[in-house]
């Protein structure tokens, strides 16, 4: 039983007031404005991944996976696998494993992974006997909701931030200065690897040269 007692040094910092309010406001809020938005467009603006979403949005805004290109793209891809294997593959236990499979190897490609994702491909398929689904599924609820819940995040999440949330956008195309400090990171590296490699293959040689070094040394000072 030390296990359950024992103390972890690892647990993330206790949450701030503001930090507790936010999570509170925003997920309350962003689940609001979709059953609302539901409600007076007659249109299904919400499902069960959303919820996931909120967690994310507004208890973990700055991690990488809540950023907007990771909401909006990674449900848009998992829709568009779930939709795909419904409507050309068919549904069975396989292949529902297989979609959701597949939604992950495309949102870690394309660099948008958001786990909430995941569970749109589920709902896709694990509820196609009871519904209808048409390509419109995109649109309404995965991306009309995601921008709604992006909308919310952006008002609640600066409030009173420690830092401006989002830190970027879509990151579409990437910058010529990021490419430029990437570009020489990775020749920096290169370098250093072959110089290190270079040592490793002549270890006689770099203890000639110290030994060379300190004689010389060694007679400049008795001059």
């Amino acid at each position: 039983m030390h296990f359950l007692f024992d103390r972890a040094e690892k647990l993330p910092d206790n949450a701030t007031k503001t930090d507790l309010l936010r999570s509170l406001i925003g997920g309350t809020l962003g689940i609001f404005v979709l059953l609302l938005l539901t409600e007076y467009t007659g249109n299904m603006m919400i499902m069960a991944p959303f919820g996931a979403t909120c967690v994310l949005l507004f208890s973990a805004s700055h991690s990488p996976l809540a950023k907007p290109r990771n909401v909006i793209f990674g449900h848009l891809i998992a829709g568009f696998v779930g939709l795909v294997i419904l409507k050309y593959v068919g549904v069975n236990i396989f292949t529902i494993a297989f979609a959701v499979g597949l939604a992950i190897f495309f949102m870690h490609l394309l660099k948008c992974i958001h786990p909430p994702a995941g569970a749109t491909t589920l709902v896709v398929l694990l509820t196609a006997d009871q519904v209808t689904y048409g390509w419109d599924f995109l649109l309404m609820p995965v991306l009309a909701g995601s921008v709604a819940l992006i909308s919310v995040a952006l008002v609640v999440n600066n409030i009173k931030p420690n830092e401006k949330w989002p830190a970027y956008w879509f990151a579409l195309v990437q910058s010529r200065i990021e490419h430029q400090i990437e570009q020489h990171m990775e020749d920096y590296v290169d370098n250093h690897a072959i110089e290190d490699q270079i040592r490793a293959q002549n270890p006689i040689d770099d203890a000639q040269n110290d030994y060379d070094f300190a004689s010389q040394k060694m007679l400049s000072n008795r001059r």
